[in-house]
């Protein structure tokens, strides 16, 4: 089925107006996905990098009201070039330490390497039982790199009921404007019960590495000479289900030049 996408960048370029947008609404087949993302600051330096945090957010719907909806299997984001990441001296957390933990322990066993914060929704699913929603917090770690891979760990924990688990973000790079590929798969473990139906993740980091601050992610605003600022496009997005289904869509940002 040919997507159905409203674009509200697009409106907001149309009539001139620059950074009106905040979600994309995309649908296909029996899924309704929105997503959201930016970075702040938005006034960043033209011609050098500096700190900055990135967001992403996302739900998930059943167009028909199906109930569990569809299973969302894979989440890939690419980010504009011109995010650029760092890890040189930042510690590491290995998932046999956090898994299964509470986020209170894990926060204590991994403080050092904790990279981002966000939130998990999923529609639980048993076999016997009526589907209920779990909700929960989640904290991101810096990981080990993997065959070449850098890594990030978001350590999920929910309290009723109980609920402990992992999503293993693997980081690459790529050619073209979207240069840095962040992506994740649902555990096989989860795939009999779990239904994600919103994620959100903020990845910021300051620390001190050989006497100077580091940030673990960083941008520029790579405005024209003379202009103030720019539109760029920040994000592009695929989610692909378990029926086959995949969704995809771009979100378009701006920046300021910072005085």
């Amino acid at each position: 089925m040919k997507s159905k996408r409203i674009s509200i960048v697009a409106l907001g370029l149309t009539l001139g107006v620059v950074g009106v947008a905040r979600a994309e609404l995309t649908r296909e087949d029996n899924v309704l996905l929105s997503f959201r993302g930016g970075i702040t600051p938005k006034a960043l330096p033209r011609n050098s990098d500096a700190p900055v945090a990135v967001w992403v957010d996302s739900s998930v719907k059943a167009t028909d009201g199906s109930d569990p909806p569809p299973q969302l299997r894979e989440i890939v984001i690419a980010i504009n070039k011109g995010g650029k990441l760092f890890t040189e001296g930042l510690p590491t957390c290995e998932i046999r330490r956090i898994q299964p933990s509470t986020m209170a322990a894990a926060e204590q066993i991994c403080g050092g390497a904790i990279v981002g914060t966000g939130h998990v929704g999923v529609r639980i699913a048993f076999e016997k039982d009526h589907p209920f929603d779990f909700s929960a917090p989640l904290l991101a770690f810096n990981a080990e790199p993997h065959n070449g891979h850098r890594r990030i760990l978001a350590q999920v924990y929910g309290s009723e009921p109980p609920s402990s688990f992992v999503l293993t973000f693997k980081i690459h790079r790529r050619p073209g404007t979207f240069g840095t590929v962040i992506s994740t798969r649902l555990p096989r473990s989860a795939r009999d019960w779990a239904f994600i139906t919103h994620f959100d993740m903020k990845l910021q980091r300051r620390y001190m590495y050989r006497g100077r601050q580091r940030s673990f992610i960083s941008a520029s605003c790579a405005a024209p000479e003379g202009f103030p600022g720019t539109v760029y496009p920040f994000a592009e997005a695929s989610y692909r289900f378990a029926t086959g289904t995949t969704a995809s869509m771009t979100l378009l940002r701006n920046c300021a030049v910072r005085k």
